[in-house]
């Protein structure tokens, strides 16, 4: 069975699906934008926040190191030019050049330095990011999962997905089948409120004397 077969299955049972939930008594179907509910739910905004600070807490060190990798290799030509320079005596050039060398040899344990730095906190960061998220989108389908249980949805599609060629995959859809308004107020039902917003919110209710 080749994959043009498989896909128009794939397609045809899709829509023999739709056809069932279509024709039901009830609207059987929904549509949610995941990229909505994910950006604007409230515990991924803070886990940004988080990414953010540990990623600011390396930061420091990271530009040390690329500063001392520019720094020696700067050092690294300015001794090579010297070296190469005809006014100066034999000894002089030699003593430019094993000056270079000895430079060149810090300058590239430097470099191995920062590469190692930055693959290790690249993973680092990259297996963090990809946990948060898998957690966070855990949350967010077990809320779809309740919400459309107790409504009797039996289908619910992504309407932010997109295809292969970076098209959307749902083209159209009735506005009123869209649950993403009441599934981001469940996941939010429980944020608290930004400490700015508090602040602002004290001093615009405090009365004047």
């Amino acid at each position: 069975m080749n994959m043009r077969l498989l896909s128009l299955l794939a397609i045809g049972g899709l829509y023999l699906a739709l056809a069932a939930a279509l024709n039901a008594a009830e609207p059987a179907i929904a549509f949610v934008s995941m990229e909505r509910l994910f950006d604007d739910y409230y515990k991924t905004k803070a886990a940004n926040v988080q990414l953010k600070a540990r990623f600011t807490s390396v930061d420091t060190p990271r530009r040390e190191l690329l500063t001392q990798v520019k720094t020696l290799k700067a050092e690294v030509e300015k001794l090579g030019a010297e070296a190469r320079d005809k006014s100066l005596s034999n000894a002089e050039r030699d003593k430019k050049r094993t000056a270079a060398e000895d430079k060149f040899a810090l300058f590239r344990e430097a470099e191995a330095k920062l590469v190692e730095f930055d693959n290790t906190y690249k993973k680092q960061f990259g297996d963090e990011m990809k946990q948060s998220q898998q957690k966070l989108v855990g949350e967010i389908r077990a809320v779809i999962e309740a919400y459309v249980k107790q409504r009797s949805i039996r289908m619910v599609f992504d309407s932010s997905g997109k295809t292969l060629n970076s098209v959307e995959s749902v083209v159209y859809y009735d506005p009123a089948l869209d649950i993403t308004g009441p599934i981001l107020a469940i996941l939010n039902k429980n944020a608290t409120e930004p400490e700015g917003s508090k602040t602002t919110e004290t001093k615009s209710t405090k009365k004047t004397p």
